[in-house]
């Protein structure tokens, strides 16, 4: 074998190499990190309020004035669907869509819904349109259509619902949770909680968690909030 053609032999192998264990050390973070994840199962949580279990996420719905406002789509298509039919709802029914980030897990069945308008923090928008990206190589593809920018503390009336937005940085940089009316607080991956307390999110996840530890001290007393709807923690009731 000539010399070229074996250094060049080398080279691919050690490439090759490097990305298998890339990949393997990737794993295992995403194992490591969700083990522990306790999303809620889908469900009726109230008479306004329904719960999605996507895997190892939840979405949530509430019933408005004319069809229903979703906080986050899951990550499947087909699973999504297929939990709104235990619900009795239908995608179409579903208006108004706020998101609390727009990693995969949290904007992948966003297709099923045909008649929504969509909202995201502003400093979002970097990580949909080629600006940023999750841990330098990780870029979300944006295939939805128009959406709508959001300010922090920004309150508007949609499908009925007051929404009040709170800017929380850290997951991502244009991560937020929504106060909707007094009673729900939605975090997105911006809380975790474990045996009864409430702490920043997973660190392997997280593109700065000492933002996210700031960010998290804007939010109202999480004790004078009857539901706190967490993305990968269930339903937390006061």
């Amino acid at each position: 074998m000539k010399k070229p053609v074996k250094r060049s032999l080398i080279a691919l192998a050690i490439i090759a190499g490097i990305l298998i264990l890339i990949s393997a050390g990737l794993f295992l973070r995403f194992y490591l990190g969700t083990r522990n994840m306790k999303p809620a199962e889908t469900s009726i949580v109230n008479d306004s309020v329904s719960c999605i279990k996507d895997r190892f996420v939840n979405a949530f719905l509430f019933k408005g004035e004319n069809g229903y406002l979703m906080v986050d789509a899951g990550n499947s298509e087909q699973t999504v669907q297929a939990e709104l039919e235990k619900l009795g709802i239908n995608p179409d029914q579903v208006n108004t869509l706020l998101l609390t980030h727009t990693d995969g897990d949290h904007i992948g069945a966003v297709g099923l819904f045909k008649n929504i308008r969509i909202y995201m923090d502003k400093e979002e928008e970097q990580m949909i349109n080629g600006k940023n990206g999750k841990f330098f190589f990780l870029r979300t593809i944006w295939k939805y259509g128009p959406y709508i920018l959001l300010n922090d503390n920004d309150t508007l009336t949609l499908n009925g619902w007051k929404v009040k937005v709170f800017h929380t940085p850290g997951h991502t940089p244009g991560s937020c949770c929504y106060l909707i009316g007094k009673d729900y607080l939605v975090t997105g991956d911006n809380l975790a909680y474990h045996d009864g307390k409430f702490e920043h999110f997973i660190s392997v996840f997280n593109m700065n968690t000492p933002e996210q530890e700031a960010s998290i001290k804007k939010l109202p007393p999480l004790d004078s909030i009857k539901y706190i709807l967490t993305a990968h923690y269930g339903v937390i009731r006061h």
